[in-house]
């Protein structure tokens, strides 16, 4: 397929302000693509050339680009840096760069989507000496090969700020209408995509082999399920109805949840709630589960938490010291972990998901060699209210966020925000208050101390039965005089021209800026109000910004549902 026919397609989707119509656009363009293209344009269309877990990285700083867009050009490189200044987007600086480029630049042929995808990765593979000019180099010769418009979204896409609003369960809505004729189909693909979270895939199995190979997707080791999420409750005493039978209560910690999987090769991944690969971040910890975990082939999930000599735990902050690329061995004996192991999806060839959780726990015990480093989730089992509470305030006292409650008979529905799971954490029973992890979706202009930067963000909840983020408050306060000045670098990269089209807003709420819903902030507030001017219906009073969650995507937020179930 031709490049610009996927660029007259992002035009249009970049216009719509509604998620209904961007689903219709793409669905309408889908029934159209080869069966080859199809994984490809999946990945674009999110501006990805690969998985999230796939750990593809382009490895361009925005400097860079701007040399590839004044190569490609002719144009002097400081020029180009100047209108960079006056744009702040790549994607227009290049799009007003190249509107006229000497014919002399100008390749023959027409720049196809499979070529613009094999030479991105041929960008992102490029390493060692001599690596960035060849990056530059690869990239000027896409951008002359295409229009001016096609020039701004392939620049976008090396920079990764797409920001058309397109997310992954848009894109599987709009394969679903294409091929099934239906949106009811979505519901079978977005059950493969939470145990093979890869459009690519997804869209290929469709395509080729309909729903029937949608169904026979499976567990892939090295390839990381979605994890499964937990409902939370307004009182303890609702767990008998929420929940019948025994039990598992666990601690809950405030550490990094992790899926480690091992192949038949014997080579350990580690994938993060946000399902990326932070495998070379605790190398340690690889080797203690070579070390401690009997067993060939395995996918199991734990909470990785910062430690003290001691064994206690230390704060979240400590432990995001880790996620980092360069110093890491200095930082194993800086921040020394351990893993909090609580359940076991894959193991030895078969997969687990479909066992009761009763089964996976003593399967647990049963392939753990006592150590450490890694140990079991402290843990009873009961169906008493009583019990839970008193198991809940002892975890309190050893500095753990609260418990979490699972059934015994359950499986693990990947993905799935169910009753099986729940969750319940010392700010729960605090009089009046409770957190809430919620999208940011736009902010207004400071004035007085806080003139030029942001004042206030606006902030979502994530609406996952109509995939959109509806607003529920604007956050100001508990931001430190630091935090607000790095606010609009912070931003920059998920700022958009007009209202993404999976955000909903009343007139009175709008914003100053918007930005592409991207970044998770944990807030604290003291009660939750009706409000007539958010469109969840709700708002939150007295809302207090706790810390930035990285560790959540978007669809991971908080969402209208529990907030509902809060009241």
């Amino acid at each position: 397929m031709d490049f610009q026919k996927l660029v007259d397609l992002y035009g249009e989707l970049e216009k719509t302000a509604s998620g209904n119509k961007m689903r219709e656009i793409l669905s309408d363009f889908f029934k159209n693509v080869p069966a080859e293209d199809i994984a490809v344009i999946s990945y674009l269309t999110l501006g990805q050339i690969a998985s999230g877990f796939d750990d593809v990285v382009m490895g361009m700083a925005e400097k860079s680009v701007t040399k590839a867009i004044a190569m490609a050009s002719g144009t002097d490189a400081a020029k180009v840096q100047k209108i960079l200044h006056e744009t702040g987007d790549i994607g227009l600086t290049a799009e007003k760069v190249l509107q006229k480029k000497p014919q002399t630049l100008v390749p023959l042929g027409k720049l196809t989507v499979h070529e613009l995808f094999e030479k991105l990765h041929t960008i992102a593979g490029a390493s060692g000496t001599g690596s960035q000019e060849q990056k530059m180099g690869i990239l000027s010769g896409l951008l002359q090969k295409t229009s001016a418009t096609g020039a701004k979204y392939i620049c976008r896409i090396v920079l990764g700020t797409l920001r058309m609003g397109v997310g992954e369960m848009t894109v599987l809505d709009s394969l679903a209408i294409a091929y099934t004729g239906s949106k009811e189909a979505k519901e079978a693909l977005e059950k493969a995509y939470n145990i093979c979270p890869d459009v690519g895939i997804i869209s290929e199995t469709l395509v080729k082999q309909g729903l029937k190979g949608i169904e026979k997707i499976d567990v892939h080791v090295g390839r990381p399920i979605q994890m499964m999420l937990a409902q939370r409750v307004d009182e303890l005493h609702e767990l008998e109805d929420k929940i019948p039978g025994k039990w598992q209560v666990e601690g809950k910690y405030d550490g990094e949840r992790v899926q480690a999987h091992k192949d038949k090769k014997g080579e350990i991944m580690l994938f993060s709630r946000r399902l990326e690969n932070i495998t070379e971040q605790f190398p340690d910890l690889v080797a203690d589960l070579q070390k401690y975990i009997e067993a060939k082939e395995f996918v199991i999930e734990g909470e990785i938490i910062a430690v003290d000599a001691k064994g206690k735990q230390l704060a979240f902050q400590t432990l995001m010291q880790r996620r980092r690329k360069y110093d890491v061995e200095e930082y194993i004996k800086k921040v020394p972990v351990q893993l909090k192991l609580f359940d076991v999806l894959y193991l030895n060839g078969k997969a687990w998901l479909h066992v009761p959780l009763e089964k996976r726990a003593e399967q647990m015990e049963k392939f753990l060699t006592k150590n450490k480093t890694i140990v079991l989730t402290d843990r009873i089992v009961t169906d008493d209210v009583e019990e839970a509470n008193a198991f809940f305030h002892t975890m309190l006292k050893q500095g753990y966020e609260g418990i979490m409650i699972k059934s015994l008979a359950s499986e693990y529905q990947a993905g799935t925000r169910g009753w099986n799971w729940v969750k319940w954490k010392k700010e729960y029973v605090k009089e009046m208050a409770d957190t809430f992890d919620l999208v940011v979706v736009g902010a207004y202009y400071g004035r007085g101390r806080r003139s030029g930067t942001y004042g206030a963000l606006l902030c979502a909840a994530y609406n996952e039965k109509e995939d959109r983020f509806d607003t529920v408050c604007k956050l100001g306060t508990g931001l430190t005089d630091e935090q607000l000045a790095e606010l609009p670098t912070k931003f920059a990269k998920y700022k958009v021209e007009h209202k993404p089209a999976r955000v909903t807003v009343q007139k009175e709420m709008e914003p100053n800026v918007w930005f592409e819903p991207k970044v998770v902030v944990e807030v604290l507030a003291a009660e939750i109000t009706k409000s007539p001017f958010h469109t969840t219906g709700w708002a939150l009073r007295f809302p207090r910004f706790v810390k930035f969650r990285d560790d959540k995507k978007a669809e991971q937020a908080t969402t209208v549902k529990e907030i509902e179930g809060m009241k």
